[in-house]
């Protein structure tokens, strides 16, 4: 295990266009420690009692304003959850605005705040944002260039679109495999990760709270666990997973999160894109095309998923995608 990252080697790491932010919380209240090149400092973000009502509906603001709903109720979903995004954004982002200003985040949130959609708060949108376990692991990561060469896709059964967005994000890449119907079993799936830069997975997922280990993807045989990560033969660099729920984690003792895009990490995948919420699959369509293009453009997760989302309003469904680090 290695040793924490001490603060000096934060500064050395992030540019002087990045800042790190570490959300801590207690049993009263949630303080921020902002971390730039050259500085740090530490504020009171909020009393928990505002934050836990502020965050108590915004699964279900998501999940709802997620679904395909008539023209009559998709406005007003849609504008509750606007409006749930612009509260959870003068409670986060505000009291930090000015140490931050326009720089690029690596956010180390505690648990309590870990089903948040950064990206989709109206200050960050459009912004890079990387979700970190800590300043230790993302200083890990950030220690070499992401290998980006290769590239598998996966269609699960039961999703409308998932054959046609595997095979437009495919196009992308040069050579790349994509498994539909049949041919996306669970071997095949397996086999196909151990051997790619990148996976992309649209499929059917659920996460399980009781054991979130058993959080998974439906494919063509069955579903696929979190715990069958471990048994690949090598790990993907990114994975993106174009599937309802499995971004979230369940916090165990001592805050470490647990679930599949967790597994992802601890078993050596460098970033993973998910949602944290249920997620529409014309959204989900086109906001993670759009993030194979800015992959194959040169960009980084973080800022070509920046680029792809579109902000929330009562037009579309919201895309709830969080890159995780």
């Amino acid at each position: 295990m290695a040793a924490p990252a001490d603060l000096a080697e934060v500064h050395a790491a992030l540019g002087p266009d990045q800042a790190l932010v570490a959300f801590v919380a207690s049993a009263g209240s949630l303080v921020a420690m902002v971390t730039t090149d050259s500085t740090a400092a530490v504020r009171r973000i909020c009393g928990r009692e505002e934050l836990d009502s502020t965050l108590g509906g915004l699964h279900a603001d998501l999940d709802m304003a997620g679904s395909e709903l008539p023209a009559p109720f998709a406005g007003p979903v849609r504008r509750q959850l606007a409006s749930r995004l612009d509260r959870l954004d003068d409670l986060l982002v505000a009291p930090i605005a000015d140490l931050v200003g326009d720089r690029r985040l690596v956010l180390t949130p505690s648990g309590v705040l870990a089903g948040v959609p950064w990206g989709l708060l109206p200050s960050w949108h459009g912004r890079p944002v990387t979700v970190s376990r800590s300043a230790t692991s993302w200083l890990a990561g950030h220690a070499s260039p992401l290998r980006l060469g290769s590239a598998g896709f996966v269609a699960g059964p039961r999703v409308a679109r998932a054959a046609g967005e595997v095979k437009a994000a495919a196009e992308t890449w040069e050579a790349a495999e994509v498994l539909v119907g049949e041919a996306a079993s669970a071997s095949a799936v397996s086999e196909l990760a151990g051997r790619v830069d990148v996976l992309h997975v649209s499929a059917h997922g659920r996460h399980s709270a009781e054991n979130p280990l058993f959080s998974g993807l439906e494919l063509v045989d069955g579903p696929w666990f979190g715990y069958d990560i471990d048994q690949l033969a090598a790990i993907p660099e990114v994975v993106l997973l174009s599937a309802c729920e499995v971004g979230r984690s369940e916090v165990r003792f001592g805050e470490e999160l647990v679930g599949m895009t967790t597994a992802w990490l601890h078993a050596g995948a460098r970033c993973v894109i998910a949602s944290a919420a249920a997620v529409n699959d014309g959204i989900a369509h086109d906001v993670l095309v759009a993030v194979h293009r800015g992959l194959g453009a040169g960009q980084d997760p973080a800022t070509a998923l920046a680029a792809a989302l579109p902000a929330v309003s009562e037009e579309s469904a919201p895309a709830p995608f969080v890159c995780f680090c």
